[in-house]
């Protein structure tokens, strides 16, 4: 297994990655190409210097329309060409529906929202060399399932993938996750350890549930990718795009 990737401190976020460097079907991830992060609201003029320093020209944004509108992505002044790519309405109220699981949410986003894991996965393939980040407001759900997945259909092992996916939750402890549950509490939901792990954990088991449930019923990344339109052409295109030849 490769080492999984160190946090990149991008002023104004607090799980800005970047996913290059994992081995992957001959060869390894791009250093620079795909980067995955939380909210990008809160970037200031340091934060967009690192963004462009950093050669980022599309950003894929999974947030709804209540998000975006409640903390708009600060990219002013910015040459970064953004794409919406709501993977589901209402996220913030489903975050604290009462005796929601993780499991839950990684099954709602991959098999009710496939259209859209597949639209932002085909996104990534057309971006040829441009630097990309793909973001939601935690950078573990909704970017943890579309990199995830985006990752293994260019062939990086399992154990690596699990391994980027959950060092998340160490990232966000602390101001973070403080910040957010004050907001939700604000609005009269009670604070609860589950809820806790629903804003602010990525516990290894959560993405190795739904991967076991995508190869159970849908043979597989790569079989459940096909079903969902992207075709055999487009995944050739995004190991071109992810991955650099050994």
């Amino acid at each position: 297994m490769t080492a999984a990737a160190k946090r990149i401190p991008v002023p104004g976020t607090y799980n800005f990655r970047d996913v290059g460097g994992y081995a992957a079907d001959g060869g390894v991830t791009r250093t620079g190409k795909l980067f995955r992060s939380d909210g990008l609201h809160a970037l200031g003029e340091a934060g967009k210097g690192d963004l462009r320093d950093l050669g980022v020209k599309v950003v894929i944004d999974l947030r709804d329309d209540f998000e975006t509108e409640a903390m708009p992505d600060d990219l002013d002044g910015l040459d970064v060409d953004v794409l919406r790519l709501p993977v589901f309405e209402g996220s913030g109220a489903s975050q604290s529906t009462i005796g929601a699981t993780l499991d839950d949410l990684y099954a709602k986003i991959v098999f009710q929202h496939t259209d859209v894991v597949a639209a932002a996965l085909r996104e990534i393939a057309d971006t040829g060399d441009e630097g990309v980040v793909v973001h939601c407001t935690a950078g573990k759900d909704r970017t943890g399932i579309v990199v995830a997945l985006g990752l293994l259909a260019v062939g990086v092992d399992r154990e690596t993938v699990v391994a980027d996916y959950a060092q998340t939750q160490g990232y966000l402890a602390g101001p973070w996750l403080e910040g957010m549950l004050e907001l939700v509490e604000s609005h009269g939901v009670e604070l609860t350890p589950d809820l806790r792990v629903i804003m602010g954990g990525s516990p290894p088991e959560a993405l190795e549930h739904v991967l076991d449930r995508i190869d159970r019923e849908r043979g597989g990344v790569r079989q459940y990718l096909l079903d969902a339109g992207v075709d055999e052409l487009e995944l050739a295109k995004l190991r071109s795009v992810l991955v650099e030849p050994a």
